[in-house]
């Protein structure tokens, strides 16, 4: 199997909309501070995001740690470090939570 993160990365070079939805779960939650996102709601934002500001190339994330389990990556956005973490199911995204911290402020 695949690492997740190495896939997203091999999307993010060449999009395409439907790959990246078969990245995550049929169960897929992105678990935000105050809503959940389906997976189609999250593949939807995620494409106009890749369409309006080439959000997939400018944010350029670091593998942290990655195992059968979880996937946790870091990058930068304005002025903020932006930890993403992946719960895995059956080899795909199936949870999804992201904080952001003021760069002045991670330790």
């Amino acid at each position: 199997m695949s690492s997740i993160f190495w896939q997203i990365r091999a999307v993010a070079d060449n999009w395409d909309k439907e790959i990246f939805k078969n990245l995550h779960h049929k169960d897929f939650l992105f678990i935000r501070e105050t809503e959940l996102l389906t997976r189609d709601e999250h593949v939807d934002n995620i494409d106009r995001l890749v369409k309006e500001k080439d959000f997939l190339k400018t944010h350029k994330p670091q593998l942290i740690h990655e195992n059968e389990f979880v996937s946790e990556a870091r990058w930068e956005d304005n002025g903020e470090l932006v930890t993403r973490v992946f719960l895995m199911k059956d080899g795909k995204a199936w949870r999804q939570i992201v904080s952001r911290v003021p760069i002045e402020k991670a330790a």
